[in-house]
């Protein structure tokens, strides 16, 4: 009896421990945007950027868990890490929201109810839950999972695998096909004697949509309009581009005549010798120019 009793005390302990250990647990994060806002909530702590478009990349973090990129008014690209956390909500009016083909099946996003997403573009097997509002879908890979929920609706779905596609009515389900390009990308204000000018960069059809390609020591990074298109490095491939924020690694020594070259069939190539940019300054980090000789 006395056995019996101590047992089932230690048992009760072991539970209160766990329950204690899941308690303590770090929240989540969630992702919010308001017009040109994004904000970072986890319980009542909150973190505020401003987006210089409305358009976010999740990808998979050095910790296995989830970042999220974006361009920041004035500053360039950043990129949040949520820490191991490998689900994700999303929250507001979002024009594009691209998911990396680095985050497989153990990864899901969901679009809250009272959410609205122009395009959701996924080149992974992360899972995709839609309790809002929602365009377009493109989803490159057979592997990749959308469900839409009760609360749920999206207009049209593009993918490679019928199949993985759940609670979307079957004649909004199309062939996969790559999604239209945006027409502006960044805007720079130039202040000339009180005369503002803004630039904006338009593509055409044959346009791989490169953007804000920038050295930052070790990695290159750029956005790219359109995902599979091989990324080289003085002729060597490096990888291929996810559609949204990209960053390869390449090392920190750089000569003269350092190339990079981006294709993909159908495309115009576009080769950037790193010793041409920005009239010989090269950007490490945000605001930080190093020139090189």
């Amino acid at each position: 009896m006395m056995k019996k009793t101590m047992t089932m005390m230690l048992t009760a302990a072991m539970i209160l421990s766990m329950g204690l250990t899941v308690g303590a647990a770090s929240p989540k994060y969630s992702i919010h945007v308001d017009d040109d806002e994004l904000k970072m909530k986890q319980d009542n702590k909150v973190v505020t950027y401003q987006l210089e478009d409305s358009r976010i990349t999740l990808s998979k973090n050095k910790e296995d868990g989830i970042t999220v990129s974006f361009v920041e008014e004035d500053e360039g690209v950043r990129k949040i890490s949520l820490g191991t956390q490998k689900t994700v909500t999303v929250y507001g009016e979002l024009d594009e929201l691209s998911i990396s083909k680095t985050l497989d099946k153990d990864y899901t996003v969901t679009i809250d109810e009272k959410a609205n997403v122009d395009q959701i573009f996924s080149g992974g097997n992360a899972k995709i839950s839609v309790d809002g509002e929602v365009d377009d879908v493109y989803l490159v890979s057979a592997g990749a999972r959308l469900v839409e929920n009760s609360t749920g609706e999206i207009d049209t779905v593009y993918a490679k695998n019928e199949n993985s596609v759940k609670g979307v009515l079957s004649h909004r389900v199309k062939p996969y096909k790559d999604a239209p390009r945006v027409e502006s990308v960044y805007d720079y204000d130039y202040d000339d004697d009180d005369d503002d000018r803004d630039y904006h960069h338009r593509y055409d059809e044959d346009d791989l949509g490169i953007s804000r390609v920038r050295d930052n020591g070790r990695t290159i990074s750029f956005y790219c309009e359109v995902s599979g298109a091989t990324v080289r490095w003085n002729g060597s491939k490096i990888g291929t581009t996810d559609r949204g924020s990209n960053s390869f690694t390449v090392g920190s020594s750089r000569y003269w005549d350092d190339k990079l070259t981006i294709s993909k069939d159908g495309y115009e190539t576009e080769v950037y010798y790193m010793g041409d940019a920005d009239d010989g300054d090269y950007h490490y980090g945000t605001n930080v120019h190093y020139h090189r000789y």
